[in-house]
């Protein structure tokens, strides 16, 4: 697998904090979105590394 093929999913938690993951598969979206401490959830999508990844979720869950 390149780099660029890494999956990543992530979160805005209700601190206001972002958080980014590793996607490993739908279940990593589903307990998200059924816990209390996730207040959005984006993903999965791609990005070359962490850094990346961290601002994609902060862009998509600041659109709201």
């Amino acid at each position: 697998m390149k780099k660029l093929d890494v999956q990543w999913w992530g979160y805005k938690h209700v601190s206001g904090t972002f958080q980014a993951k590793r996607y490993f598969g739908h279940l990593d979206i589903k307990e998200a979105n059924e816990s209390p401490f996730c207040a959005e959830v984006v993903g999965p999508f791609v990005a070359k590394d962490r850094e990346e990844a961290l601002q994609k979720v902060k862009d998509e869950t600041e659109k709201v």
